[in-house]
Protein backbone atom coordinates (compact mmCIF):
# COMPACT_ATOMS: atom_id res chain seq x y z
CA UNK A 1 0.00 0.00 0.00
CA UNK A 2 1.41 3.23 -0.87
CA UNK A 3 2.08 5.16 2.46
CA UNK A 4 0.23 8.40 3.59
CA UNK A 5 2.72 10.97 3.78
CA UNK A 6 2.24 13.69 6.61
CA UNK A 7 4.76 16.37 6.63
CA UNK A 8 4.83 18.58 9.41
CA UNK A 9 7.74 21.03 8.71
CA UNK A 10 5.29 23.98 9.49
CA UNK A 11 5.06 22.27 13.26
CA UNK A 12 7.69 20.20 14.60
CA UNK A 13 10.17 21.69 11.87
CA UNK A 14 9.61 25.17 13.20
CA UNK A 15 10.51 23.67 16.58
CA UNK A 16 13.49 23.27 15.79
CA UNK A 17 15.80 25.65 18.25
CA UNK A 18 16.71 28.64 16.10
CA UNK A 19 13.86 27.78 13.36
CA UNK A 20 10.88 29.79 12.41
CA UNK A 21 9.46 30.79 9.33
CA UNK A 22 7.70 34.01 8.10
CA UNK A 23 3.83 33.78 7.14
CA UNK A 24 4.53 33.89 3.41
CA UNK A 25 7.35 31.15 3.95
CA UNK A 26 4.82 28.89 5.39
CA UNK A 27 2.61 29.84 2.75
CA UNK A 28 4.93 29.05 0.02
CA UNK A 29 6.27 25.71 1.99
CA UNK A 30 2.58 24.25 2.36
CA UNK A 31 2.28 25.30 -1.76
CA UNK A 32 5.16 23.07 -2.41
CA UNK A 33 4.34 20.43 -0.22
CA UNK A 34 0.37 20.07 -1.79
CA UNK A 35 1.88 20.17 -5.31
CA UNK A 36 3.99 16.99 -4.47
CA UNK A 37 1.14 15.43 -3.35
CA UNK A 38 1.69 15.61 0.35
CA UNK A 39 -1.93 14.41 2.12
CA UNK A 40 -1.92 16.32 5.50
CA UNK A 41 0.40 19.54 6.53
CA UNK A 42 0.77 19.72 10.01
CA UNK A 43 0.70 23.61 9.67
CA UNK A 44 1.04 25.12 13.53
CA UNK A 45 -0.57 25.70 16.66
CA UNK A 46 -3.49 27.50 16.96
CA UNK A 47 -2.71 28.22 21.01
CA UNK A 48 0.44 30.40 20.01
CA UNK A 49 -1.27 33.11 19.63
CA UNK A 50 -2.63 35.79 17.08
CA UNK A 51 -0.12 35.44 14.64
CA UNK A 52 -0.24 32.00 14.11
CA UNK A 53 -4.32 31.94 13.90
CA UNK A 54 -3.76 34.50 10.94
CA UNK A 55 -1.28 32.20 9.46
CA UNK A 56 -3.58 28.97 9.35
CA UNK A 57 -6.54 30.72 7.78
CA UNK A 58 -4.52 32.57 4.83
CA UNK A 59 -3.05 28.61 4.19
CA UNK A 60 -6.90 27.46 3.99
CA UNK A 61 -7.17 30.51 1.72
CA UNK A 62 -5.05 28.83 -0.71
CA UNK A 63 -7.97 26.17 -1.85
CA UNK A 64 -4.87 23.30 -1.11
CA UNK A 65 -5.85 19.59 -1.76
CA UNK A 66 -3.69 18.47 1.49
CA UNK A 67 -5.56 18.15 4.38
CA UNK A 68 -4.90 21.29 6.73
CA UNK A 69 -4.11 19.88 10.21
CA UNK A 70 -3.96 21.53 13.59
CA UNK A 71 -2.01 20.42 16.60
CA UNK A 72 -3.29 20.67 19.97
CA UNK A 73 -2.33 19.70 24.14
CA UNK A 74 -5.76 17.66 25.21
CA UNK A 75 -6.96 20.87 26.77
CA UNK A 76 -10.10 22.85 25.86
CA UNK A 77 -8.32 26.09 25.13
CA UNK A 78 -6.34 24.29 22.14
CA UNK A 79 -9.31 23.52 20.79
CA UNK A 80 -10.74 26.49 20.91
CA UNK A 81 -8.21 28.71 19.16
CA UNK A 82 -8.38 26.12 16.57
CA UNK A 83 -11.95 26.42 15.77
CA UNK A 84 -10.65 29.73 16.12
CA UNK A 85 -8.57 29.15 13.03
CA UNK A 86 -11.23 27.54 10.95
CA UNK A 87 -9.39 24.26 10.52
CA UNK A 88 -11.38 21.43 10.04
CA UNK A 89 -9.00 18.94 11.24
CA UNK A 90 -7.09 18.66 14.62
CA UNK A 91 -4.61 16.34 16.19
CA UNK A 92 -5.00 15.96 19.95
CA UNK A 93 -1.74 14.74 21.94
CA UNK A 94 -1.18 13.72 24.84
CA UNK A 95 1.63 12.25 27.15
CA UNK A 96 1.25 8.35 27.78
CA UNK A 97 3.69 6.97 29.46
CA UNK A 98 4.12 7.02 32.72
CA UNK A 99 7.14 9.14 33.25
CA UNK A 100 5.42 11.87 31.04
CA UNK A 101 2.22 11.82 32.80
CA UNK A 102 3.58 12.01 36.34
CA UNK A 103 6.67 14.12 35.48
CA UNK A 104 4.85 16.89 32.73
CA UNK A 105 1.50 16.47 33.55
CA UNK A 106 1.18 15.52 37.23
CA UNK A 107 -1.42 12.89 36.65
CA UNK A 108 -1.80 9.40 36.56
CA UNK A 109 -2.81 6.64 34.08
CA UNK A 110 -6.75 7.41 35.22
CA UNK A 111 -6.43 10.77 34.38
CA UNK A 112 -6.44 10.27 30.93
CA UNK A 113 -9.61 8.86 29.63
CA UNK A 114 -12.30 11.09 31.12
CA UNK A 115 -9.97 14.06 29.82
CA UNK A 116 -10.17 12.51 26.15
CA UNK A 117 -13.56 12.10 26.34
CA UNK A 118 -13.93 15.89 27.27
CA UNK A 119 -11.90 16.67 24.76
CA UNK A 120 -13.20 14.95 22.00
CA UNK A 121 -16.93 15.54 23.41
CA UNK A 122 -15.83 18.96 22.66
CA UNK A 123 -13.87 18.62 18.85
CA UNK A 124 -16.77 16.80 18.02
CA UNK A 125 -19.47 18.46 19.28
CA UNK A 126 -18.01 21.34 16.44
CA UNK A 127 -17.56 18.62 13.59
CA UNK A 128 -13.86 18.31 13.73
CA UNK A 129 -11.96 15.59 12.16
CA UNK A 130 -9.85 14.23 14.90
CA UNK A 131 -6.57 12.29 14.98
CA UNK A 132 -5.17 11.43 18.39
CA UNK A 133 -1.36 11.11 19.19
CA UNK A 134 0.22 9.00 22.22
CA UNK A 135 3.75 11.20 22.69
CA UNK A 136 6.43 9.28 24.40
CA UNK A 137 4.79 6.11 22.73
CA UNK A 138 7.68 4.45 23.06
CA UNK A 139 8.16 4.31 26.88
CA UNK A 140 4.00 3.84 26.97
CA UNK A 141 3.38 0.37 28.55
CA UNK A 142 2.18 -1.11 25.14
CA UNK A 143 -1.08 -2.48 26.65
CA UNK A 144 -1.92 0.43 27.87
CA UNK A 145 -1.41 2.16 24.66
CA UNK A 146 -3.54 -0.43 23.18
CA UNK A 147 -5.84 1.00 25.67
CA UNK A 148 -5.63 4.43 25.30
CA UNK A 149 -6.00 4.14 21.00
CA UNK A 150 -8.81 2.15 20.98
CA UNK A 151 -10.18 5.01 23.18
CA UNK A 152 -9.30 7.20 21.24
CA UNK A 153 -11.25 4.79 18.39
CA UNK A 154 -14.33 4.71 20.16
CA UNK A 155 -14.44 7.81 20.62
CA UNK A 156 -14.37 9.15 17.06
CA UNK A 157 -10.65 9.92 16.29
CA UNK A 158 -9.78 9.34 12.26
CA UNK A 159 -6.43 8.03 13.30
CA UNK A 160 -3.77 7.47 15.70
CA UNK A 161 0.06 8.52 16.19
CA UNK A 162 2.66 6.82 17.88
CA UNK A 163 4.76 9.21 18.40
CA UNK A 164 8.76 7.84 18.85
CA UNK A 165 9.45 11.01 20.81
CA UNK A 166 13.02 10.62 22.18
CA UNK A 167 14.27 8.42 19.09
CA UNK A 168 14.75 5.37 20.92
CA UNK A 169 13.26 2.76 19.53
CA UNK A 170 14.72 0.01 16.68
CA UNK A 171 12.84 -0.94 13.88
CA UNK A 172 12.58 -4.19 15.34
CA UNK A 173 10.95 -2.45 17.88
CA UNK A 174 8.68 -0.53 15.63
CA UNK A 175 7.89 -3.58 13.55
CA UNK A 176 6.49 -5.08 16.78
CA UNK A 177 4.97 -2.72 18.19
CA UNK A 178 2.69 -1.37 14.96
CA UNK A 179 1.73 -5.21 14.31
CA UNK A 180 0.53 -5.53 18.08
CA UNK A 181 -1.84 -2.62 17.78
CA UNK A 182 -3.10 -3.25 14.02
CA UNK A 183 -4.33 -6.47 15.86
CA UNK A 184 -7.08 -4.69 17.77
CA UNK A 185 -7.32 -0.91 16.40
CA UNK A 186 -8.99 -0.42 13.24
CA UNK A 187 -8.73 3.29 12.39
CA UNK A 188 -4.94 4.24 10.28
CA UNK A 189 -2.23 4.52 12.38
CA UNK A 190 0.42 7.53 11.73
CA UNK A 191 4.39 7.10 12.71
CA UNK A 192 5.89 10.04 14.28
CA UNK A 193 9.67 9.24 14.76
CA UNK A 194 12.26 11.40 15.19
CA UNK A 195 16.29 11.03 14.82
CA UNK A 196 18.03 11.11 18.20
CA UNK A 197 20.09 7.52 17.28
CA UNK A 198 20.13 8.15 13.51
CA UNK A 199 16.94 5.73 12.59
CA UNK A 200 13.93 7.69 11.79
CA UNK A 201 14.11 6.52 7.97
CA UNK A 202 14.36 2.85 9.39
CA UNK A 203 11.50 2.80 11.54
CA UNK A 204 9.38 4.89 9.68
CA UNK A 205 10.04 2.24 6.81
CA UNK A 206 9.91 -0.61 9.49
CA UNK A 207 6.36 0.98 10.82
CA UNK A 208 5.04 1.70 7.30
CA UNK A 209 5.66 -2.21 6.35
CA UNK A 210 4.31 -3.67 9.49
CA UNK A 211 0.66 -1.63 8.42
CA UNK A 212 1.25 2.40 9.81
CA UNK A 213 -0.56 3.92 7.01
CA UNK A 214 0.21 7.10 7.66
CA UNK A 215 4.40 8.52 7.63
CA UNK A 216 5.26 11.46 9.62
CA UNK A 217 7.95 13.48 7.80
CA UNK A 218 9.60 17.04 7.62
CA UNK A 219 11.64 18.67 4.94
CA UNK A 220 15.39 17.88 5.56
CA UNK A 221 14.40 16.30 8.82
CA UNK A 222 13.46 18.96 10.70
CA UNK A 223 12.45 19.22 14.14
CA UNK A 224 13.33 19.09 17.92
CA UNK A 225 17.24 17.67 19.20
CA UNK A 226 18.15 15.75 16.09
CA UNK A 227 14.93 15.80 14.46
CA UNK A 228 12.54 13.92 12.56
CA UNK A 229 12.00 11.30 10.17
CA UNK A 230 13.42 13.10 6.50
CA UNK A 231 10.63 13.56 4.13
CA UNK A 232 13.31 13.60 1.03
CA UNK A 233 14.72 10.22 2.67
CA UNK A 234 11.58 8.27 3.28
CA UNK A 235 10.56 9.65 0.17
CA UNK A 236 13.65 7.50 -1.36
CA UNK A 237 13.66 4.63 0.21
CA UNK A 238 10.01 4.02 -0.97
CA UNK A 239 10.80 4.64 -4.43
CA UNK A 240 13.48 3.76 -5.10
CA UNK A 241 13.53 0.62 -2.76
CA UNK A 242 10.25 -0.44 -2.64
CA UNK A 243 8.52 1.49 -5.77
CA UNK A 244 5.73 2.62 -3.83
CA UNK A 245 5.87 6.43 -5.11
CA UNK A 246 6.13 6.04 -8.98
CA UNK A 247 4.86 9.36 -9.80
CA UNK A 248 6.82 11.83 -6.80
CA UNK A 249 8.24 14.57 -8.20
CA UNK A 250 12.21 14.55 -6.78
CA UNK A 251 13.18 17.42 -8.54
CA UNK A 252 10.79 19.65 -7.28
CA UNK A 253 11.27 18.09 -3.43
CA UNK A 254 14.96 18.96 -4.32
CA UNK A 255 14.18 22.51 -4.57
CA UNK A 256 12.01 22.45 -1.74
CA UNK A 257 14.83 20.93 -0.04
CA UNK A 258 17.46 23.51 -1.20
CA UNK A 259 14.44 26.44 -0.32
CA UNK A 260 13.91 25.61 3.41
CA UNK A 261 18.11 24.95 3.75
CA UNK A 262 18.11 28.51 2.59
CA UNK A 263 15.41 29.85 4.86
CA UNK A 264 17.15 27.89 8.15
CA UNK A 265 20.32 29.35 7.23
CA UNK A 266 21.29 25.13 7.20
CA UNK A 267 22.95 24.12 4.07
CA UNK A 268 22.54 20.86 2.72
CA UNK A 269 25.24 18.77 4.18
CA UNK A 270 27.53 17.04 1.07
CA UNK A 271 26.83 13.50 2.18
CA UNK A 272 23.08 14.39 2.94
CA UNK A 273 21.07 11.19 1.71
CA UNK A 274 19.64 11.84 -1.61
CA UNK A 275 20.13 15.68 -2.33
CA UNK A 276 23.79 15.75 -0.55
CA UNK A 277 25.75 17.22 -3.72
CA UNK A 278 28.98 14.40 -2.83
CA UNK A 279 26.09 11.58 -3.13
CA UNK A 280 26.92 11.95 -6.61
CA UNK A 281 30.48 13.16 -6.70
CA UNK A 282 33.32 10.64 -7.29
CA UNK A 283 37.13 10.28 -7.08
CA UNK A 284 38.23 6.92 -6.12
CA UNK A 285 39.99 4.92 -9.10
CA UNK A 286 37.80 1.71 -8.55
CA UNK A 287 34.61 3.66 -8.28
CA UNK A 288 35.24 5.85 -11.38
CA UNK A 289 36.13 3.07 -13.50
CA UNK A 290 32.79 1.18 -12.84
CA UNK A 291 31.02 4.51 -13.56
CA UNK A 292 32.54 5.10 -16.91
CA UNK A 293 31.95 1.45 -17.71
CA UNK A 294 28.51 1.64 -16.06
CA UNK A 295 26.63 4.74 -13.83
CA UNK A 296 24.80 1.48 -12.43
CA UNK A 297 27.60 -0.07 -11.00
CA UNK A 298 28.06 2.85 -8.54
CA UNK A 299 24.94 4.17 -8.75
CA UNK A 300 21.39 3.29 -7.89
CA UNK A 301 19.38 5.09 -10.26
CA UNK A 302 20.32 8.34 -12.90
CA UNK A 303 21.34 11.54 -10.27
CA UNK A 304 19.50 13.85 -12.56
CA UNK A 305 15.90 12.07 -12.03
CA UNK A 306 16.29 13.76 -8.91
CA UNK A 307 17.55 16.93 -10.23
CA UNK A 308 21.53 16.56 -9.53
CA UNK A 309 24.67 15.80 -11.75
CA UNK A 310 27.42 12.74 -11.76
CA UNK A 311 30.72 15.11 -10.97
CA UNK A 312 34.02 12.72 -11.33
CA UNK A 313 37.20 14.94 -9.39
CA UNK A 314 40.51 14.39 -9.46
CA UNK A 315 41.78 13.60 -5.63
CA UNK A 316 44.28 11.03 -3.70
CA UNK A 317 42.72 8.30 -4.47
CA UNK A 318 41.97 8.75 -8.55
CA UNK A 319 43.02 6.15 -10.71
CA UNK A 320 44.83 6.08 -14.41
CA UNK A 321 41.77 6.10 -15.91
CA UNK A 322 39.94 8.71 -14.32
CA UNK A 323 42.66 11.06 -14.96
CA UNK A 324 42.74 9.94 -18.37
CA UNK A 325 38.91 10.48 -18.94
CA UNK A 326 38.92 13.60 -17.16
CA UNK A 327 41.84 15.00 -19.20
CA UNK A 328 40.48 14.27 -22.28
CA UNK A 329 37.50 16.57 -21.48
CA UNK A 330 40.05 18.99 -21.52
CA UNK A 331 40.98 18.24 -24.77
CA UNK A 332 44.17 16.35 -23.63
CA UNK A 333 45.08 13.12 -24.81
CA UNK A 334 48.04 11.94 -21.63
CA UNK A 335 50.40 8.74 -21.72
CA UNK A 336 50.38 6.59 -18.93
CA UNK A 337 53.59 7.87 -18.22
CA UNK A 338 52.12 11.38 -17.54
CA UNK A 339 49.63 10.34 -15.77
CA UNK A 340 51.85 8.09 -13.35
CA UNK A 341 54.08 11.21 -12.95
CA UNK A 342 51.05 13.70 -11.96
CA UNK A 343 49.50 10.99 -9.64
CA UNK A 344 52.73 10.38 -8.08
CA UNK A 345 53.57 14.07 -7.40
CA UNK A 346 50.32 14.82 -6.13
CA UNK A 347 49.83 12.15 -3.73
CA UNK A 348 53.61 13.12 -2.57
CA UNK A 349 52.25 16.92 -1.97
CA UNK A 350 49.19 15.42 0.01
CA UNK A 351 51.27 13.70 2.12
CA UNK A 352 53.15 16.61 3.05
CA UNK A 353 50.00 19.16 3.34
CA UNK A 354 46.25 18.67 3.60
CA UNK A 355 45.91 21.92 1.91
CA UNK A 356 46.54 20.88 -1.51
CA UNK A 357 43.79 21.44 -4.08
CA UNK A 358 43.89 18.33 -6.41
CA UNK A 359 41.30 20.56 -9.41
CA UNK A 360 44.02 23.44 -9.40
CA UNK A 361 46.93 21.25 -9.47
CA UNK A 362 45.79 18.97 -12.41
CA UNK A 363 44.84 21.94 -14.23
CA UNK A 364 48.20 23.52 -14.16
CA UNK A 365 49.51 19.79 -14.68
CA UNK A 366 47.77 19.91 -17.91
CA UNK A 367 48.54 24.02 -19.08
CA UNK A 368 52.07 22.83 -18.27
CA UNK A 369 52.34 19.66 -20.20
CA UNK A 370 50.51 21.81 -23.46
CA UNK A 371 53.33 24.06 -22.69
CA UNK A 372 55.73 21.59 -23.27
CA UNK A 373 54.22 20.25 -25.97
CA UNK A 374 54.26 23.78 -27.69
CA UNK A 375 58.48 23.90 -27.43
Amino acid sequence: MRPILLDTTLRDGEQSPGVYFTNKEKLHIASCLDRLGIAIIEAGIPSMGEEELKNLRALQGLGLKAEIMTWNRLLESDVIASLQSGVKSVHLSSPTSDILLKAKMRQSREWLKPQMEKIFALASSHGLDISFGAEDSSRTDPLFLQEIFLTAQQLGAKRVRIADTLGILTPAQVARLVSFLKETICIPIDFHGHNDFGLASANALAAWENGAEIISCSVLGLGERAGNTSLEEFAGIVHYLKGGLNDFDFVALKDLCESVARLTASPLPDRKPIFGEKVYTHESGIHVDGILKNPETYEFYNPEQIGRNRKLVVGKHSGRKAIHHLAKTEGYDLSDELIDDFLKEMRHRMSLSRNVDAAKLFKTYLSHHALNKLL
